[in-house]
């Protein structure tokens, strides 16, 4: 019988994306907010800016963002939708369209 983690960082979504599974892991066990057993992962498409790009992403409840290019991404997750609203207002030297772009996408992916 494999192991509640095990079964985590085995799911092909997770597959090249280690930090993402790994910072769910840790979310789970300092906040106590948990995946179910059977939960949806949701993205939208990549967004290009300059030589990276950006992608923005829900699973089940917790959102992430992540930035990369040609095979390296970092991955910042967050416990809610308000945590990662949060993330984009505090972000320094973003423009008020940058901020209303990224919520849309929040809005997307909260309704889809």
């Amino acid at each position: 019988m494999t192991t509640r983690q095990e079964r985590i960082l085995q799911l092909p979504f997770f597959e090249n994306k280690r930090e993402l599974a790994e910072q769910v892991l840790k979310m789970e066990r300092e906040e106590h907010v948990y995946l179910p057993d059977q939960f949806e992962i949701k993205q939208v498409p990549p967004y290009s800016f300059g030589d990276k790009q950006s992608i923005i992403g829900r699973i089940h409840e917790f959102y992430f963002v992540s930035v990369g290019s040609e095979g390296e991404w970092k991955y910042q997750l967050f416990k809610d939708e308000i945590k990662c609203r949060e993330f984009f207002i505090t972000l320094s030297g973003i423009t008020d369209q940058q901020i209303a772009f990224w919520f849309n996408n929040i809005e997307l992916l909260k309704s889809s």
